[in-house]
């Protein structure tokens, strides 16, 4: 059994040494996902974001996870999807740093279990076959650096695509 698993379900209810969160550059309340994670985390949340850095598109930032049954909050900023035009390898390749970045971080925090949504694919709008193609570029590689890796999809139908996607490219399921 490999240590990177695909699922579908509340990510908010799912325990791990951290979270993923995707977020803004300047780790204030997003939509979608982030906007979620922030209501739970509440004042201590936008507390501890407020000390953070700038984020700046594909790099990481930690925080406590208030208010969530993860540990810990690893944010990173993912670029919107311009439908696949002049600027969509920029944003194929950003969107694979984000990942790097993140398991980077937690590598050097000494993180074991990582849950991810699946970054980009929500409202940022990365279809998700391509999204599921760049993460399981970043995690099939480097997931054996950790005790579990989790996707946590929002529908069976997204989890369908990123199983298809990993069937087709990477060979295993």
């Amino acid at each position: 059994m490999t240590n990177l698993q695909l699922t579908c379900g509340d990510i908010l209810t799912m325990s791990a040494d951290a979270l993923v969160c995707p977020a803004h550059k300047h780790l204030i309340p997003g939509r979608g996902l982030s906007a979620q994670i922030y209501d739970r985390g509440g004042e201590a949340l936008a507390a501890a974001c407020a000390q953070q850095p700038e984020c700046a598109v594909g790099e990481a930032r930690l925080t406590r996870a208030y208010g969530l049954p993860a540990k810990y909050l690893l944010h990173t900023v993912t670029p919107q999807w311009s439908s696949g035009d002049q600027w969509g390898v920029q944003a194929l390749v950003q969107l694979r740093r984000c990942y790097q970045s993140v398991l980077a971080l937690a590598r050097q925090k000494g993180l074991g279990s990582l849950l991810f949504p699946a970054l980009g694919a929500g409202t940022n709008r990365f279809p998700h076959s391509i999204a599921a193609h760049q993460a399981l570029t970043v995690l099939t590689a480097e997931a054996g650096d950790f005790e579990r890796v989790t996707v946590c999809l929002h529908t069976p139908a997204a989890l369908g695509e990123w199983r298809r996607v990993q069937r087709r490219f990477f060979g295993e399921e």
